[in-house]
């Protein structure tokens, strides 16, 4: 039972602890068992709350034996990104800096899970302050891929994608503030949503960049991603980026057919920039879209090399701001690659930052306008390529020696700054086995249509989240 019940969905889980199929806690025993194992060996964890997790399990499985509703995720075990409070466990921020910070309160977004059934495993590990794409961390491990230890699992929520993918837990909480959810779904072989700007709370999360962060699910099926949509998404008044209104109702809207959906495919956005493997790969999925019903057409993004680069003025800036006080305390602390890129912030002067932020306002509108304006979503490549090894300083990339971690945000980093939200999704697999990624983007607030487009193409058989062979 207990190695069955880790290869259950989130939604499998709750409809099996409410129909009193199968407990809570033996739904926490089998995803502790499982992360205890082999989390060790990924470096997949930097606080696992045995003690905690069975606690809340007990608690609901109580609620049902007393005739009571647990919530929408009833006894599904999940982990969070450890930039999330949570109440009595450290908040590391994978950095050494952050040491003795362990929060007397949850934030909402913990909160959120809890009230709706959900049992937290722990804290999991991440690249340093959310601050790099690849998985690094000198202080709690590197989080490695398992389709292959040597490399990487992009970053940088590298710990909830290691942990998803090898079924320690069903969906994982990661932050996404230029593909920091999408990367590491693309490399280890997860769906992965990064939410519209300010739909999803983020007070009492440790930010890196406040004009472009967000939180949401990586999950191995487009229903747990909007099964974790409906509990996170809505107001908070205690962060000045929230939207009011009434979120999408995603659970509704899930079985909408791709009959009718016009989606855009960004060939010029990708293709030149990939891998034949992911190329071949997107083409392939624009052809299932298509074969779905969706109606798919060619389009361009405007300027989309230009605000690439402009994005980073934002971003920058924020980020230094945002860790100004740990750099300038405790830089000993922190990894020396982590402070240099953060310095690179403070050198942006502060008419570059201004027009960064006029300059979104007069692309998006463009956007809207010249794509939103003509198809539902936009179909494109997630990273260009396959997950590069670990140790690997530099790649060739576009006729051009660079970084190697460069390549692995061209493709995500654009729609953070334009704000609409973007669901990654597998796509195949290149010949190496590793997996390869596609991602379909659209305007604000068209989350819940973006999953379910993905949820159609998931049962007409286009995309398949696989369980990495990996056993420790």
């Amino acid at each position: 039972m207990s190695a069955d019940l880790t290869r259950l969905s989130a939604a499998e889980i709750a409809r099996g602890v409410k129909a009193k199929k199968f407990s809570a806690t033996e739904a926490a025993e089998a995803c502790l068992a499982r992360a205890e194992k082999i989390g060790p060996s990924l470096n997949t964890w930097i606080t696992l709350d045995r003690e905690g997790a069975l606690k809340a399990a007990k608690d609901v499985d109580d609620t049902i034996a007393a005739g009571r509703d647990p919530g929408p995720m009833a006894g599904v075990p999940i982990g969070l990104k450890d930039l999330i409070d949570v109440a009595g466990l450290p908040t590391t921020g994978g950095s050494s800096a952050e040491d003795g910070r362990v929060p007397d309160e949850d934030a909402l977004l913990t909160r959120k899970f809890r009230e709706a059934g959900a049992v937290i495993l722990g804290k999991l590990n991440l690249h340093e302050y959310a601050y790099g794409p690849t998985g690094h961390n000198i202080h709690f491990g590197d989080q490695k891929n398992p389709w292959d230890l040597a490399r990487a699992t992009g970053g940088s929520s590298g710990g909830s994608g290691n942990a998803v993918a090898t079924a320690q837990v069903p969906m994982a909480i990661g932050s996404d503030t230029g593909g920091s959810i999408r990367i590491p779904s693309a490399l280890c072989g997860t769906l992965g949503h990064k939410p519209t700007f300010g739909l999803v709370t983020k007070s009492r999360c440790l930010p890196l960049s406040w004009s472009l962060d967000t939180f949401g699910p990586l999950a191995r099926t487009a229903e747990d991603c909007a099964l974790t949509m409906s509990v996170i998404s809505g107001y908070d008044p205690d962060d000045p980026s929230s939207i009011e209104g009434e979120p999408p109702d995603f659970m509704d809207v899930l079985e909408s057919p791709l009959k009718g959906v016009r989606i855009g495919h960004a060939r010029s956005y990708y293709a030149d920039r990939s891998e034949p493997a992911v190329a071949e790969a997107v083409e392939n999925t624009a052809r299932l879209l298509a074969g779905a019903g969706a109606e798919v057409v060619d389009i361009d993004i405007p300027d989309f090399r230009l605000a690439t680069e402009v994005s980073a003025n934002l971003m920058m800036p924020e980020a230094y701001a945002a860790h100004e006080k740990k750099i300038r305390e405790r830089p000993g602390d922190m990894d020396p690659r982590v402070v240099e890129r953060l310095q690179m912030g403070y050198f942006i002067p502060a008419a570059q930052y201004v027009q960064a932020r006029r300059f979104r306002e007069q692309w998006v509108r463009r956007v809207n306008h010249e794509v939103f304006g003509k198809v539902d979503a936009v179909l494109s490549a997630t990273v260009p390529t396959v997950a590069p090894l670990r140790d690997q300083e530099f790649t060739v990339f576009e006729g051009k020696e660079t970084s190697a971690w460069r390549p692995l945000v061209v493709l995500t980093r654009l729609i953070n700054y334009y704000g609409g939200p973007s669901l990654a999704f597998p796509a195949g697999f290149s010949p190496e086995g590793l997996p390869v990624s596609a991602q379909l983007f659209g305007p604000p607030f068209s989350d819940a249509r973006i999953i379910a487009a993905v949820h159609q193409l998931e049962k007409a058989g286009g995309t398949k989240a696989e369980i990495a062979p990996f056993e420790g």
